[in-house]
């Protein structure tokens, strides 16, 4: 009987080992994605690149009006690259950048564009909550039409995604568009300043919405 009984708790102690490995093996074997060949040369572009500016998370600076590209739709990412490379987008300090390094194949605006649109959108610091309000009211009235309901912008590359976007850069930018004559000339751009304070304010305390290239 004691023979017995020591053999099934061998028999137990054996099972329960098996178990054990399996369960190792299937929670080793379901870990990160890997990420495409094309993320992974893009994440190399940039950190030689663009990090210095950017950011190592794509968050920008605010201080410094750098826009956050974390999270960035990948068709306007890899346009707005294109387009800096080719000089049909000017800006001083990213036509020296780009001086410095050739970005101008498809294959690079691309692969940088996949990394970027792949990270993490970031949170920022909270805005004036009065701003935020008259923002979101001015902002349905007068942006949404192109950019959406949820600033989420186009899949197709040619409206941004306006969300998790610094504060600083969004006025800066806003104020470009309403008294400098750009490029796109839209009315709905010709805010006066109190208006484009309040619709940066509402525009960078939106959130974790997914912009990426697979999104409506």
């Amino acid at each position: 009987m004691k023979s017995t009984m020591r053999q099934l708790a061998v028999a137990l102690c054996a099972a329960a080992v098996g178990m054990t490995g399996m369960a190792s093996c299937t929670t080793t074997s379901t870990g990160e994605p890997r990420a495409s060949d094309a993320s992974v040369r893009g994440k190399a572009i940039y950190q030689q690149h663009c990090i210095g500016c950017h950011g190592q998370f794509g968050t920008g600076d605010a201080f410094k009006s750098i826009p956050a590209l974390a999270g960035q739709r990948f068709e306007y990412l890899r346009r707005q690259i294109e387009q800096f490379a080719t000089d049909q987008r000017h800006d001083s300090e990213m036509q020296w950048a780009f001086k410095r390094v050739s970005m101008t194949s498809p294959e690079s605006a691309a692969d940088v564009a996949t990394y970027l649109s792949g990270l993490p959108m970031q949170r920022f610091a909270e805005t004036n909550p009065h701003h935020r309000a008259q923002g979101e009211r001015i902002y349905l009235d007068q942006c949404s039409a192109c950019h959406g309901m949820d600033a989420h912008g186009n899949a197709d590359g040619a409206i941004p995604s306006l969300r998790d976007q610094h504060d600083f850069y969004l006025v800066n930018r806003l104020r470009r568009f309403a008294f400098t004559s750009p490029g796109i000339a839209v009315s709905a751009h010709s805010l006066d300043d109190t208006a484009i304070v309040a619709v940066s304010a509402y525009l960078s305390s939106l959130h974790a919405l997914d912009v990426k290239s697979g999104s409506p």
